[in-house]
């Protein structure tokens, strides 16, 4: 029984421009040049402000508060606009129609990505949601996707070889591919080498159709 694990940011909700423009608002307050943020895209937020203002030698009070106010300027601006991408609900509830049971696993905080399920109205299609606050270690270590795999076997039997990951960013397609699942890119066009490994794909659509699953 096929079991599909998808990240969240970039797959299901388009953030991007949210979180660039949160990340810069960081770095311009600390004084640091951060890094442009398709080379953060998936990490959790404290590992990306720990590695990129250690040359400050903050203390832990500091840490907290460049997280919460970067979580802070993030929310604002998803607040303010359409973030599923089209192709999600009508891919979703197809997917839900052939009967495949799916989750999510992302590296956002769960405040974060409880508002942005409920806002994009997708919420009720995933059996479980894994956030930052599951794991000790974020993408592109593999821990997130192998608790991901093991909800999924306790929920529908679903063994690794029967787990799907969808992901878009190359910190995600890593930590699925050390997992041992198979995983499948869409958006971005990366791939990787991988034996599970399932293609690169321009959407959800296309994702669906490689599943055998007709989107209407």
């Amino acid at each position: 029984m096929t079991f599909l694990i998808f990240d969240m940011d970039g797959v299901l909700v388009d953030t991007s421009t949210g979180h660039a423009r949160a990340y810069q608002d960081l770095w311009e307050r600390c004084g640091v040049a951060g890094p442009p943020y398709s080379h953060i895209a998936g990490r959790p937020t404290r590992e990306v402000v720990e590695q990129f203002t250690r040359e400050l030698t903050p203390t832990p009070a500091d840490i907290e508060e460049w997280v919460a106010f970067k979580q802070q300027r993030a929310r604002l601006q998803f607040q303010a606009g359409t973030l599923a991408f089209d192709d999600v609900v009508p891919c979703l509830k197809a997917i839900d129609r052939a009967g495949i049971a799916m989750g999510v696993a992302t590296g956002a905080s769960r405040e974060t990505a409880d508002l942005l399920l409920d806002r994009a109205g997708i919420t009720g299609f995933f059996q479980f949601l894994l956030t930052a606050e599951d794991v000790r270690r974020g993408k592109p270590e593999p821990e997130v996707y192998q608790r991901a795999g093991q909800r999924a076997l306790e929920i529908s039997g679903a063994k690794a070889g029967e787990t799907v990951v969808i992901e878009d960013s190359d910190s995600g397609l890593r930590a699925a591919a050390a997992a041992g699942t198979k995983v499948a890119c869409v958006r971005s066009g990366l791939r990787i080498s991988s034996p599970g490994f399932l293609g690169s794909f321009h959407g959800l659509v296309d994702f669906a159709c490689m599943l055998g699953v007709t989107v209407e």
